[in-house]
């Protein structure tokens, strides 16, 4: 079976038109797909991006199955085999489910919409350099990752930042304008808070906390208090679970 393909301008074709039918042309629908293993002749004009798209073809395809080498040169008169159809692409694969680890607290397992941040504060931990596990144990105790959590003492948000260090790490820490109502800047102030308590403490993790906790002020002036103490126990117990 031969079609006949007649060309208007540059690129686009006119469309098909007919097939020999006892030596007969028969008219073809507009766009109407030859079948693969049929020919088509090449018309003055034609190129070979026009009568891919007219097939339904790619050019890649069309060329591959003519053996033609430079898809910007066709002779008129060819007669080109049209190819099969490319084969459809398989669906992708579905992403496998991130695998919640069991040593996180039950309750967090719990709240898909809290285990989705980890890869927030673990970006955080990241950028500050603070060890993530020490990270998120400190701010699972002291908010539940809960941002709107604000305490009795205004602390606000995931890491409860209190008014005076949230003016301090915006001016000072970072010079930014973070605001501590967004989870994701306020899980970043407190890693970069903690981050310069670390420092300030010469690396030492109970200091940090401690300071962290009870003001580092506080601490230089006076030592952890016993309330204090019992929050870096836990945080630190925790911290095994992250």
């Amino acid at each position: 079976m031969v079609l006949n393909y007649r060309l208007r301008g540059a690129l686009a074709l006119v469309g098909i038109l007919g097939v020999a039918v006892g030596g007969q042309a028969a008219a073809a629908p507009k766009g109407a797909a030859a079948e693969p293993g049929s020919r088509v002749v090449v018309a003055e004009g034609d190129t070979l991006s026009g009568l891919a798209r007219s097939l339904g073809v790619t050019v890649a395809s069309l060329a591959q199955a003519n053996g033609i080498d430079d898809v910007h040169l066709v002779r008129a008169g060819a007669r080109l085999v049209v190819p099969g159809a490319a084969p459809a692409a398989p669906p992708a694969a579905r992403p496998a489910a991130a695998k919640v680890p069991a040593s996180l607290p039950e309750r967090l397992r719990a709240q898909p919409d809290r285990l989705a941040m980890v890869p927030t504060f673990d970006a955080a931990a990241a950028e500050f350099g603070v060890p993530a596990d020490l990270f998120k144990a400190m701010t699972w105790l002291e908010s539940g990752w809960q941002n709107g959590k604000v305490s009795s003492t205004k602390a606000v948000g995931i890491g409860q930042l209190m008014p005076d260090t949230i003016a301090f790490v915006n001016g000072i820490l970072l010079e930014a304008n973070l605001d501590p109502r967004k989870p994701e800047h306020n899980i970043r102030m407190s890693a970069r808070f903690l981050a310069y308590l670390l420092r300030q403490n010469k690396g030492d993790v109970p200091l940090a906390l401690s300071s962290y906790y009870q003001g580092l002020a506080s601490v230089r002036r006076q030592g952890p208090f016993p309330e204090t103490r019992r929050y870096v126990a836990n945080v630190l117990a925790l911290r095994a679970k992250f």
